[in-house]
C-alpha cells in the first residue's frame, strides 16, 4: 500500500511540476513570452470557471469527503488497476488483492471504538492537513471519547458528531467494500462482461443527464442488464431502466453475511486466509457460502480452531435445551467473534464446555455471496 500511495503522489507531483515551471514568467525567454502568456491566459480562465463550479471541491472537501476518498480508492484499483490483468492467473490475483484490501477497510472502521486509534489519526491528519483543524466539528472530535459512526442507540456520540466522523472514512459502514466485493462477486459469477460505472454516477447527454446503475453487465449471449449496489435505490434503477430499456437488479448487501460486525467488541469480522485462498482460485466451485471451520479449515488445527485461536472464526448458534455448552447469552442466533464468546461467556466452565464441544455448526465463517441475481445467473449456467 505504501507503494501505491507513493505512486499516486508521484503522479500528482509529476503534473505538478509543469504547472510550477509554465505559471512562472521569469522562466520563459523574451522569445517565450507569447508561450507564457498563452498559458497565463488559459489558466486564469480554467481558475475561474473552477471557482464557478466549484470544482475543486469535488477533489477534497468535508462535504462529500467519504465519497471522494472511496473514488480514489476506485480508480486504483477499478480504473488504473485493471490494467495489471491479463491472464487467469492475473484475475485470481486481483480477487485476493480485493479481499485483503476489504480486511483493512474493516480494520480502519476500529476508530469507532478505539479511541485511542482514533486519536491517533486524527493527530496525523492535522499534521498532514492542517486546514482540516479549522472544520466546526474536527475540535470536538479530537476531544471525544467513546463509541461513534455506529448505528442509531448504539454510538455514543451525538447525531451531528456521528456523520462528520463518517465524512473522515471512505463510504463507512460497508459502503465501499460492498461495491468492491460485488465486483469481483460478478467477476467470479461468470455472468458476462463487467463495466464498473462507480466513477460515473452521472452519464451526460446534450440535453439530459442519467443516473446508471454501479455495474452494466454483457452477457456472454449480448444481453444489458444493469446492477445497483444496495437496496433502497428502487425509484433511481427504474428510473434508469424506463430511460434506457436496460433491466435493473438490486444487489441486497443488509443480508450478505459477506460482512458481521461483531455486537460484543463492535469491530466487523474480516475475511479469513482459507476464504481468500479459495474464492480467489476460479477452479474452486463454491456451492455453499458458508464455511464450518472445524470440517473445511485447512490451515489451522481443529483443536486450535476450537481453542479460539484463529481471529477469524464466527460464532452463531441458536440455543438447544439438550446441549449444555449453548446454555449462555450469546447463543442467539448473531454472528460474534468466537474468541470475544470466549472472552465474555460469565463462567470459566462454562468457556472450557463451549471449547470442549467443538460445535462443529456454531464456528463457522462466509464466502463472499449477494442475493439479487439469482435469475441472471441461471440463464448462464
Amino acid at each position: 500500500m505504501d507503494n501505491l500511495y507513493k505512486k499516486m503522489n508521484d503522479a500528482l507531483k509529476h503534473l505538478q511540476a509543469f504547472h510550477d515551471v509554465f505559471k512562472v514568467e521569469k522562466n520563459f525567454t523574451e522569445t517565450e513570452i507569447n508561450d507564457y502568456k498563452i498559458y497565463k491566459y488559459n489558466l486564469d480562465k480554467i481558475t475561474k470557471i473552477i471557482e464557478d463550479l466549484d470544482f475543486d471541491s469535488q477533489l477534497y472537501s468535508q462535504k462529500g469527503r467519504q465519497m471522494i476518498l472511496a473514488d480514489l480508492f476506485e480508480y486504483i484499483l477499478l480504473g488504473r488497476g485493471y490494467y495489471s490483468i491479463q491472464t487467469k492467473d492475473d484475475k485470481e490475483n486481483f480477487v485476493r488483492l480485493i479481499l485483503h484490501f476489504v480486511n483493512l477497510l474493516m480494520s480502519y472502521e476500529t476508530l469507532t471504538v478505539s479511541d485511542n486509534l482514533r486519536e491517533k489519526v486524527l493527530e496525523k491528519l492535522k499534521k498532514e492537513i492542517p486546514e482540516i483543524t479549522l472544520e466546526e466539528k474536527f475540535p470536538e472530535l479530537k476531544g471525544f471519547k467513546g463509541k461513534i459512526g455506529l448505528k442509531e442507540g448504539e454510538s455514543e456520540a451525538p447525531k451531528e458528531l456521528n456523520k462528520y466522523f463518517d465524512s473522515l472514512l471512505p463510504k463507512t459502514a460497508g459502503g465501499l467494500w460492498h461495491e468492491l466485493l460485488v465486483y469481483v462477486f460478478l467477476l467470479r459469477s461468470n455472468v458476462g462482461y463487467i463495466i464498473p460505472l462507480l466513477l460515473s454516477q452521472r452519464l451526460l447527454g446534450f440535453k439530459r443527464n442519467i443516473i446508471p446503475p454501479d455495474f452494466l453487465i454483457i452477457t456472454y449471449d449480448k444481453n444489458l442488464y444493469g446492477v445497483e449496489v444496495g437496496t433502497k435505490k428502487e425509484i433511481q434503477s427504474g428510473a434508469f431502466s424506463l430511460q434506457t430499456t436496460i433491466p435493473t437488479a438490486t444487489i441486497d448487501t443488509i443480508n450478505s453475511r459477506t460482512s458481521d460486525r461483531c455486537p460484543i467488541c463492535e469491530r466487523w469480522i474480516p475475511f479469513c486466509e482459507f476464504v481468500i485462498d479459495n474464492y480467489s482460485n476460479f477452479s474452486n466451485e463454491i456451492k455453499k457460502t458458508e464455511i464450518r471451520c472445524l470440517e473445511d479449515c485447512n490451515i489451522h488445527e481443529k483443536d486450535d480452531i476450537a481453542a479460539g485461536k484463529c481471529p477469524y472464526t464466527k460464532y452463531s448458534r441458536k440455543k438447544v435445551q439438550t446441549l449444555l455448552h449453548t446454555h449462555h447469552g450469546y447463543a442467539n442466533g448473531l454472528h460474534y467473534h468466537y474468541r470475544c464468546v470466549l472472552e465474555n461467556v460469565d463462567q470459566k466452565v462454562k468457556k472450557e464446555e463451549i471449547v470442549a464441544a467443538k460445535d462443529k455448526i456454531a464456528l463457522k465463517t462466509h464466502y463472499p455471496y449477494y442475493s439479487g441475481l439469482e435469475e441472471l445467473m441461471k440463464k448462464m449456467e
